[in-house]
C-alpha cells in the first residue's frame, strides 16, 4: 500500500492531499493521485490554515474542560441580562479589533455560547474562525472538528481538523477518540475495512494517552471501543 493510500485510510487527508499533489507533479501514480485530488477538490484543502509554530498546548482537565473554557463559565454565571449582553458585545468587539490571540479566544467563547443556544452552524463558524486567527493551537482545531462531527458534517470536512489537532498535540486522548469516531463513520459510509482497522488503532492510542483522572473521557472511549468490537464480530 502506497503512502498516499495509507494516509487516506488513516484519515490523514491533508497528508494524502499533499502526497497526491507531489506524485502528480512528479509523474508517479498519476491516475490514483488524480482520483484522490478529485475526492478532495470540493473541500478546498489547499486553503486550510497552516500551523506556523509549535506552542505549549492546553491540557484537558479531569472534568473535560480547558483553561480557555473558564471565560465561558464566567459568562454563564452572570444573572443580570444587561450585564450579560454587554459582555457579549465586548466579545464581538474583540473579535473585530483585538490582536489575533484575543480574536481567537473571543471566537472560541462565542462558539460555545452558540453551541449552548443550539445555534450549531454559528458555533462551528466561530470555532473555524478561532483556528484561522491562531492556527497553532490544537484545542481550536479539535473542538471545531468535534463539533462538526457531532452535528453530522462530512467526515472529509471534520477529519482535517482532528488530524491537525493530533499533529499539534499528540498526547491528547480526546483527539484520538474523535479520530476513531470519524474513521468508524467512514467505514460505515464507504464499507472499507482499512478505516475500521485504523479506528481501532486510534482508540488504542486514546486509551494509552488517557490519564487516570480523566474518568468521564475514558468512559466515552471505552464505549466507542465496545462499539468497534461489535463491527469486528458481525
Amino acid at each position: 500500500m502506497s503512502n498516499m493510500v495509507q494516509f487516506f485510510y488513516d484519515g490523514q487527508f491533508l497528508k494524502c492531499f499533499e502526497e497526491a499533489k507531489r506524485q502528480l507533479q512528479g509523474g508517479e501514480n498519476e491516475e490514483q493521485a488524480r482520483q484522490f485530488l478529485k475526492i478532495f477538490e470540493k473541500y478546498e484543502y489547499g486553503k486550510f490554515p497552516k500551523s506556523t509554530a509549535q506552542i505549549p498546548q492546553s491540557v484537558e482537565r479531569a472534568n473535560e474542560s480547558y483553561p480557555e473554557n473558564d471565560e465561558v463559565e464566567q459568562l454563564r454565571a452572570i444573572q443580570d441580562e444587561q450585564q450579560f449582553s454587554e459582555k457579549v458585545k465586548q466579545l464581538e468587539h474583540d473579535a473585530r479589533t483585538a490582536d489575533d490571540d484575543r480574536k481567537a479566544q473571543s471566537f472560541y467563547v462565542q462558539g460555545h455560547l452558540f453551541l449552548m443556544a443550539h445555534h450549531y452552524d454559528e458555533s462551528v463558524h466561530c470555532f473555524m474562525q478561532a483556528v484561522k486567527h491562531v492556527p497553532n493551537k490544537a484545542l481550536y482545531y479539535g473542538i471545531a472538528g468535534q463539533t462538526m462531527n457531532r452535528f453530522n458534517w462530512s467526515p472529509f470536512d471534520v477529519m482535517v481538523y482532528i488530524e491537525r489537532a493530533i499533529d499539534l498535540d499528540p498526547e491528547n486522548a480526546r483527539w484520538y477518540w474523535n479520530k476513531a469516531l470519524v474513521l468508524t463513520q467512514l467505514y460505515k459510509d464507504l464499507n472499507a475495512d482499512p478505516f475500521l482497522e485504523n479506528a481501532l488503532i486510534a482508540i488504542e492510542k486514546a486509551i494509552e494517552t488517557c490519564r487516570e483522572d480523566q474518568v468521564s473521557l475514558r468512559s466515552g472511549i471505552d464505549s466507542t471501543l465496545e462499539n468497534l468490537k461489535e463491527y469486528l464480530f458481525n
